[in-house]
């Protein structure tokens, strides 16, 4: 802000300087135009004009901040734009030292994305257009590099495009054209790209979209994801692995329930590389899929050590009740009973949505344990959070409050008789809008 190479107004730094002062609230009584022009100017008559001028160049400079920022994380783009500049204003000398730096950068930073080989052609044009500029007849002008640089992009990213469509497809109905595709599929089956995994990894994803049933194709993307993974950008194996677990997601709702271990070991693997952090953090909702992953295949154990190691990778934000919940959740599952209530009696929620799953849970310990004074207690008290939340809570209301009626006809139930249970079974079998509604069948 204070290089004249980007600002040389005055009340533009000034301005920056009187919002920086506000972090992290910014009260908006601090940031009405009246306040912010007697900051600047004082006693003047207000002139919003001159005001709002100050604000578009002070956006201007930020903006520009921002361009160079992001500029400098692209290193392989400055390197190109370097080889550009010498080439242009015949730098030979400089032109050869740049282009040894930039095989040295890619010796020490061999992690790829999309953009590797875009990055790769900008580099293979530049020496293409040294040797034309040279007029050296005799030497092969670097075009089969070029060619191939522009064959792997296109490859890479239309295969990652074409997996993003027919992803999308099995979530939303969609129409898309997917112009070449049976070409681009053809050549694939015709040459050998193992050299280059990203595009193996990009054909096998694409595969498994297009013929599921083919489980081959899964097997070899795991083999080949396994095997590379270390040579991809954080970005580009997270990319891959939800294609990869999105798979064995589908396949495990359609009953193959071996595909749960699948999608386990590729958790396992993303966990190990630090791939599922988003900057140091691991999301709270990830934590829980794999919380619930490890239940369902009851490795309690290993469950138990993930859920106190990865607690540390959680915000601080939501870190105690996300931890309590989950662990929570374990217990209840392995039927300790008494470790489930204490956990979750002492959190305060700061998601409402993981409050409703934690009073569900609860609801169901007192059930389990029997205690069913304390319950019908608890089931008074849970009706009255649902009302108080029920504009929040939208359709989440109904499948809930279902839940309290029929666990308080279970609770009567304990007492009644066969015929009255078979009944009330059948009747809960054909209620569309339940929470949990396996639970409570289990309990019949």
């Amino acid at each position: 802000m204070d290089s004249p190479f980007h600002n040389d107004q005055k009340k533009v730094t000034e301005l920056y300087e009187y919002i920086f002062q506000t972090m992290p609230d910014f009260e908006e009584d601090a940031l009405t135009k009246e306040v912010v022009w007697q900051k600047l100017y004082g006693k003047e008559v207000f002139k919003d004009s001159r005001l709002r001028r100050v604000m578009s160049d002070l956006l201007r400079v930020c903006e520009e901040f921002l361009d160079w920022e992001m500029y400098k994380n692209t290193p392989q783009q400055v390197q190109i734009n370097r080889l550009r500049y010498y080439r242009t204003h015949h730098l030979d000398k400089f032109f050869k030292a740049t282009l040894q730096d930039i095989r040295m950068y890619e010796q020490q930073h061999p992690q790829q994305d999309i953009w590797h080989y875009f990055y790769q052609l900008g580099i293979s044009h530049e020496i293409t257009n040294q040797i034309s500029q040279q007029r050296k007849r005799t030497e092969e002008p670097n075009l089969q590099e070029v060619s191939n640089h522009l064959d792997a992009f296109y490859l890479i990213n239309k295969l990652k495009c074409c997996c993003s469509i027919f992803n999308y497809q099995n979530l939303a109905v969609a129409n898309y054209e997917v112009p070449m595709i049976k070409e681009v599929l053809m050549h694939l089956e015709e040459q050998d790209y193992s050299h280059i995994p990203l595009i193996v990894i990009y054909h096998k994803c694409l595969l498994t979209l297009l013929e599921p049933e083919k489980t081959v194709h899964f097997q070899e993307l795991k083999t080949t994801l396994f095997e590379h993974q270390s040579l991809f950008s954080q970005e580009e194996a997270r990319d891959i692995f939800v294609l990869a677990r999105n798979y064995c997601i589908k396949q495990a709702n359609q009953g193959k329930q071996e595909y749960l271990k699948e999608l386990l070991d590729l958790y396992e693997v993303e966990l190990a590389n630090g791939i599922l952090l988003d900057h140091g953090f691991l999301s709270p909702f990830t934590y829980k899929n794999i919380v619930t992953l490890g239940i369902k295949l009851k490795r309690y154990e290993w469950t138990q050590v993930f859920i106190e190691e990865y607690k540390t990778f959680l915000s601080e934000e939501f870190r105690e009740s996300t931890y309590a919940f989950n662990l929570a959740r374990l217990y209840f599952d392995k039927e300790d009973w008494a470790k489930v209530i204490p956990l979750l009696n002492q959190m305060e929620y700061k998601e409402i949505f993981l409050e409703l799953s934690a009073r569900n849970l609860l609801m169901k310990t007192y059930y389990e344990m029997e205690e069913f004074e304390v319950l019908i207690s608890f089931l008074d008290s849970f009706q009255m959070f649902l009302r108080r939340k029920k504009k929040i809570l939208g359709y989440h209301c109904t499948g809930y409050m279902n839940l309290i009626k029929v666990t308080r006809q279970l609770v009567r139930l304990e007492y009644g008789k066969k015929e009255e249970r078979e009944k009330f079974k059948q009747k809960v079998v054909e209620m569309k809008e339940i929470v949990d509604k396996q639970w409570v069948l289990n309990k019949l």
